[in-house]
């Protein structure tokens, strides 16, 4: 039957013109005048970069790309569930109870405990076998929804305090935890190439991995970057409103990026760590300003998690990040909320 059916979706950010907003497969550079842009793959998903006035720098475009590519690889080293021979692999290792994570790793261990901590566990590392159990690892027409006791036996396992940072090393309180960065993980991509290209000198750039964006400057027209938000519908894609970027991170969450339908009911990939389901509020998007993309992305992904009213309640508690959250209502409509500084952000 049709309904029984996984409907796996992907999305991406949308970025305006001087973007290419397919799928690039291959590594490669453009140049054109005095700027040039930069694309290839990492994390399973594509990368862009774009960067003004490099003819009075010191590195080559080419040169700049291999630079790009190591830090990116060594992030993947540290932090990829997809290697086998990773930190974050062999710390999953059922035989393994700590490790020294390197720098970058602590660096988004730490992030993640402190967000997981002020979000009172809705951010949560340990959902990753959550993912799979719903099938979003191992999706096949033979899937059914996990029984009550397949969740709560799992639930045994998932939560903050299975983990811990001592003295800089990571230890398990839980032996059978499983952990997983890609929440932040192209957060903290974006923001490591963006330190490595300001290193060489360059101030008007642009990084995208996967659709999450830090802006640097300026852009050859020698105006803000804009950057597209798109509205998250499921079957088609169309943007909703444009944001001028400049020296800032956008990263979105959404529960139309991964998601399937079965029997007639959508389940997202985006999971309530506290019920072991995934989420089934109105929010189906959130875009998240910051002056880091490690922050805005996982931002992003716990207020998709708590919906809108405590969304909107956490940034405007918190200073530094703004917000725009779109709700999915009746008749395939939309409905946008925004918090108290995400205006000055918006393209008139």
């Amino acid at each position: 039957m049709e309904n029984n059916k996984f409907k796996i979706k992907k999305v991406r950010m949308y970025i305006s013109s001087f973007l290419f907003c397919f799928i690039i497969v291959f590594t490669s550079c453009q140049i054109n005048n005095s700027n040039f842009q930069l694309i290839g793959k990492t994390m399973g998903t594509t990368y862009s970069i774009k960067v003004i006035d490099f003819d009075s720098h010191i590195i080559s475009p080419n040169q700049l790309q291999l630079k790009i590519d190591s830090v990116l690889l060594s992030i993947n080293e540290q932090m990829s569930t997809y290697i086998s021979d990773s930190e974050i692999s062999i710390f999953n290792r059922p035989s393994t109870k700590s490790i020294i994570p390197s720098k970058e790793f602590l660096s988004v261990l730490q992030f993640s405990e402190a967000l997981a901590n002020s979000t009172s566990g809705l951010f949560d590392i340990t959902v990753g076998p959550l993912i799979q159990l719903w099938g979003f690892s191992n999706y096949n027409d033979e899937w059914l929804p996990p029984s009550e006791v397949e969740i709560n036996q799992l639930l045994n396992h998932i939560g903050t305090n299975t983990w811990g940072l001592v003295e800089g090393e990571l230890q398990k309180n839980n032996p059978h935890i499983q952990i997983d960065v890609n929440a932040v993980a192209k957060g903290l991509g974006v923001d490591a190439v963006s330190s490595l290209i300001t290193s060489f000198g360059f101030s008007n750039f642009m990084v995208e991995i996967g659709g999450e964006v830090y802006c640097s400057g300026k852009n050859d027209k020698n105006i803000s970057w804009q950057i597209g938000i798109e509205l998250p519908e499921f079957e088609s894609r169309s943007l909703s409103k444009i944001a001028n970027i400049s020296d800032r991170a956008m990263a979105t969450s959404g529960d139309y990026r991964n998601y399937f339908s079965y029997n007639g009911k959508t389940y997202s990939h985006i999971m309530n760590p506290k019920l072991g389901r995934p989420i089934e509020h109105s929010l189906a998007s959130a875009e998240v300003i910051s002056s880091t993309c490690m922050k805005a992305d996982g931002i992003a992904t716990a207020l998709l998690v708590m919906g809108s009213n405590d969304a909107l309640s956490f940034i405007e508690s918190n200073s530094g990040v703004e917000c725009l959250l779109i709700e999915r209502v009746e008749n395939g409509n939309f409905k946008t909320f925004m918090s108290s500084g995400f205006g000055e952000f918006l393209l008139e």
